[in-house]
């Protein structure tokens, strides 16, 4: 109760700050960047985000950093910075009411964000160092593989390793959630910090928080229960959004002002998506899932 009381807390703070920054600055780049484009359109906007990403697990990264770059024509490093600003309110949001529901792996989610952690501080500091143009296309292929890949392994979930079976250097996890349905699987802990090391930098990178790819790491090669997965990769993404936050403020790329409305809009949509996440069914969280990983690759091809 404690983690939760101190997750609202912190919530009710960055909400003050943003609304007292958006009183103190009503006329933001981001209204007048695009024509039409008012306060209220840019909140809704991210009241949409926040709480679709909430419910898929990923922080809503994917969607943000190419709607920043059609309202703003910042420099990348900016574009992609700023998204990490709005993915971590996103992601805090989501993961306080994920908490209440009691359905975050906690010990895993600090071990896995711990791997990440070095990647995702390097990548701020590299960003503007590296342009790989054909970066963007091998792996907005590979995000279409792997949609491909969660489309064709739907029907496999729930066969993870039973709780009742101990099995050697997996992790026993069984969590017990405020709807007092238990989740009692092993997993292979080491397998996800290995994978960790290299999502880290990817995360900060792109300016996505990791989310679209760890949830498909949860599921499929960690044997985490969809709801288990996405609360806990929501968790996972706030720490290392974070991380990759950092350096980005320390340059100076983050555009806060110019985000607040946007970043109000998921700190309230994240609350909505946490309501509304255990009532869908397993599949439709990864049909919805399956659809952020094809519209994430046209960006990269696009973008």
């Amino acid at each position: 109760m404690r983690n939760v009381r101190a997750f609202r807390l912190a919530l009710l703070v960055i909400v003050a700050a943003l609304c007292m920054s958006a009183m103190c600055a009503p006329d933001l780049e981001v209204a007048s960047a695009l024509p039409g484009m008012t306060d209220l359109a840019v909140f809704l906007v991210g009241l949409a985000i926040g709480c679709y990403g909430t419910i898929v697990g990923i922080g809503g990264g994917p969607l943000l950093v190419p709607i920043l770059h059609f309202i703003h024509r910042w420099p990348t490093e900016d574009v992609v910075a700023s998204s990490l600003f709005v993915v971590f309110l996103n992601a805090m949001s989501g993961s306080a009411g994920y908490a209440a529901q009691k359905r975050i792996d906690v010990k895993g989610a600090l071990v896995l964000s711990l791997a990440a952690m070095p990647g995702a501080v390097l990548s701020g500091f590299v960003h503007h160092l590296w342009s790989v143009p054909s970066f963007d296309v091998i792996f907005g292929v590979f995000l279409l593989a792997l949609a491909a890949y969660t489309l064709l392994r739907v029907d496999s979930l729930g066969r993870s390793v039973p709780g009742g079976r101990r099995r050697r250097g997996l992790r026993h996890i069984l969590i017990v959630d405020a709807f007092k349905e238990k989740h009692d699987f092993y997993s292979d802990q080491n397998l996800g910090i290995s994978i960790n090391l290299i999502l880290g930098f990817l995360a900060g990178f792109l300016g996505i928080g990791g989310g679209v790819l760890q949830v498909p790491i949860l599921v499929f090669l960690l044997g985490y229960p969809i709801h288990i997965a996405t609360a806990t990769s929501h968790f996972v993404t706030m720490l290392t959004s974070a991380f990759a936050l950092a350096p980005n403020v320390f340059l100076g790329n983050v555009h806060f002002q110019s985000v607040t409305w946007l970043g109000l809009g998921v700190v309230f949509g994240a609350q909505v998506g946490a309501k509304l996440a255990p009532r869908l069914r397993s599949k439709a969280i990864l049909y919805l899932f399956c659809c952020i990983l094809v519209a994430f690759a046209v960006r990269l091809f696009l973008y």
